[in-house]
């Protein structure tokens, strides 16, 4: 059963601000581990003016990508490669209502195939205070989702074309997300799959507190550490974040991951309940 139109009929809104300095944001957001949408913080970066799906598709570059098929967090982990510019055209298709693909290039890491868009963002609101970020671009055609999750670190969200819903519920929710072992480096799944809801086995999670927000271009989110997440595509979409490492985070969160991150490619933790891989003939492949 979906149950996303109930949670969205119930949910209050995330609070939202007109403008935020660095200094207002740390004592109020970050230091606070509260949620916040900074309306129209991203207006004026080149990454919302130039960015879009033909901006891409004329870039120098078509190596392949690896793309999401579904839901894969709390479903079964299916992906699959396709050069770039074969994905852009897939995503044009889409925007005409020819071609309902819901394959999701997700956490592309794109200034490492375009260096020369590292300007095009503005993230020292947040950065500032970081001492390593780790920027990723998400493009997807409208319906794709990321489901009930929270980061391992703080997290910035900028939209950029199309909108986007997110529902936000808070760390004390542990309990009733009823957490999944399924290995992703630096998330943490719910079991809950809010569009096949199953409230059999999943009954307390009526007990949990979910807020939301529909992100249009421009605006930016900040998902504090341990904030459970859910995010839907409601159009074609060009998202970019910025995952920060405070300097506590490097003394054990980034090791914590490094170790996992070795141990997993190796096979030797959570071998293959996992997002990054699946076996194929018996073998086990790796979505990279």
């Amino acid at each position: 059963m979906d149950i996303l139109s109930d949670i969205q009929e119930k949910s209050e809104q995330i609070q939202s601000v007109p403008y935020l300095d660095s200094t207002t944001f740390k004592k109020d957001y970050l230091k606070a581990n509260r949620p916040v949408v900074i309306k129209g913080m991203a207006e004026n970066w080149p990454a919302k003016k130039k960015w879009s799906i033909d901006f891409f598709y004329d870039l120098e570059s078509n190596k392949p990508v690896p793309l999401e098929v579904g839901n894969i967090f709390q479903n079964e982990s299916k992906f699959l490669k396709k050069d770039f510019k074969q994905y852009l055209n897939t995503l044009k298709k889409e925007e005409l209502n020819q071609e309902k693909d819901k394959t999701y290039l997700s956490m592309f890491n794109i200034f490492d195939q375009f260096p020369d868009l590292k300007t095009d963002t503005d993230f020292s609101i947040f950065s500032k205070y970081t001492k390593l970020n780790n920027t990723y671009a998400w493009i997807g055609p409208s319906g794709t989702i990321s489901g009930l999750h929270w980061d391992s670190v703080n997290n910035m969200l900028a939209q950029l074309k199309g909108k986007k819903l997110v529902l936000l519920a808070s760390p004390k929710f542990q309990k009733e997300m009823y957490i999944s072992k399924k290995f992703d480096l630096g998330s943490t799944f719910s079991q809950v799959d809010i569009n096949n809801f199953d409230e059999k086995l999943f009954p307390e999670f009526k007990n949990v507190n979910l807020i939301q927000y529909t992100l249009e271009p421009g605006d930016v989110l900040f998902i504090p550490v341990g904030w459970w997440h859910y995010v839907k595509s409601l159009d074609v979409s060009i998202s970019v974040n910025n995952f920060g490492y405070l300097p506590k985070d490097m003394l054990t969160t980034n090791i914590k991951e490094l170790i996992l991150h070795r141990l997993h490619a190796r096979g030797l933790y959570r071998k293959n309940y996992c997002t990054c891989h699946t076996v194929v003939d018996g073998k086990r492949v790796s979505k990279f």
